[in-house]
């Protein structure tokens, strides 16, 4: 089954009667990829139930704010999730969406009606400079959405908080491994579990770090059979590989991961991800920064050149031919490094 099946089956348990578990986790990871404004209110206003929250969303036809399949099942997750026990009176609060020409970044904060807290980072929406931060995760550290990340976390929980849960989906999972990583204190004794579904990781030197290893027993990282996303870059810490019915990069989509019970199907990672694991590390150790900076560089601005500013405009012919022949003009070696690049993923 999936998560709608997931929701529609175990939604009549209360998380007392039926623990919080993994498949609750990439539940509420995604709430954070929805447009909320003036639904959730930031810091300093009262909270909301999950039930008020998509009474809201239909009142103000959200739906049309919502881009591409992905989050539109995000949305449709939600009105089944308004009606049943396990959710419907989830407190969201303390909302948060910053898009700029450089970065990318969204959180909300939930409270379980057993007094936990889950604390949800938005993964890589549809925006150009959202996967232009993590193109820049290759050669930068941190980059803004991590430090808003941890300001988000520092600010979001309170001294009476306990129990806290922080995650998130694709590089959502990866600020919610950095944040927890960088918190006071104070804050990580706090943490009982950080989820990382599918997400990116870090530098070597960093996953190999004391602060890293501090918080790694918390981390249980989550991919799909054929991960791709996941598999860029270094990790450490537990690792559920997950069966999905989508192929290749498409398994990045939570919808497609196969549930039973209250656990996710168990597979094995298949290779063709192993070998892009593989290829994204030899690619980045055979590259200097600066290398690997001008690399991304070029790409974004050949992009931004071509008025290409969300991933939808791949669809559009004209700038796609555009783009295409902006990279021709590129010095030899930069077009190079593009070239081996792309060829990790296919």
């Amino acid at each position: 089954m999936n998560l709608f099946h997931y929701v529609k089956q175990y939604g009549t348990y209360s998380f007392e009667e039926e623990p919080f578990n993994e498949v609750d986790n990439i539940i509420l990871s995604q709430i954070a990829y929805l447009p909320l404004d003036n639904i959730v209110y930031g810091f300093n206003k009262k909270a909301l139930s999950l039930s008020e929250v998509v009474k809201k969303m239909v009142e103000q036809n959200t739906k049309k704010k919502v881009k591409g399949i992905f989050c539109n099942r995000v949305y449709k997750l939600m009105l089944k999730m308004q009606y049943t026990k396990r959710y419907k009176d989830i407190l969201c609060y303390h909302y948060k969406k910053e898009i700029d020409r450089d970065s990318q970044f969204g959180a909300i904060t939930l409270k379980l009606p057993d007094g936990s807290i889950f604390v949800s980072y938005e993964g890589t929406n549809s925006s150009i400079s959202g996967w232009k931060e993590d193109a820049c995760m290759t050669y930068r550290f941190p980059v803004p959405a991590q430090v808003l990340a941890l300001n988000y976390l520092k600010k979001t929980v309170s001294m009476h908080d306990s129990k806290i849960r922080i995650g998130g989906h694709s590089k959502g999972g990866n600020l919610a491994v950095y944040a927890a990583m960088e918190a006071p204190h104070r804050i990580q004794k706090k943490i009982v579990r950080i989820y990382d579904n599918d997400g990116p990781g870090f530098f070597k030197e960093l996953v190999e770090s004391d602060k890293y290893q501090r918080i790694v027993k918390k981390i249980y990282r989550i991919v799909p059979r054929e991960s791709v996303v996941g598999m860029l870059l270094y990790h450490s810490g537990d690792t559920l590989v997950v069966k999905s019915k989508s192929k290749s990069v498409l398994q990045h989509d939570p919808f497609h991961w196969q549930v039973e019970g209250t656990s996710f199907v168990v597979d094995s990672l298949s290779e063709y991800s192993k070998r892009v694991s593989e290829k994204t590390r030899c690619w980045i150790e055979n590259l200097r920064l600066q290398e690997r900076k001008r690399c991304v560089e070029d790409l974004f601005d050949t992009l931004a050149f071509s008025d290409v500013v969300d991933t939808y405009d791949f669809f559009s012919i004209g700038k796609s031919i555009a783009a295409l022949r902006e990279i021709k003009h590129l010095e030899d070696s930069s077009k190079k490094n593009l070239i081996e690049a792309v060829k990790i993923i296919v």
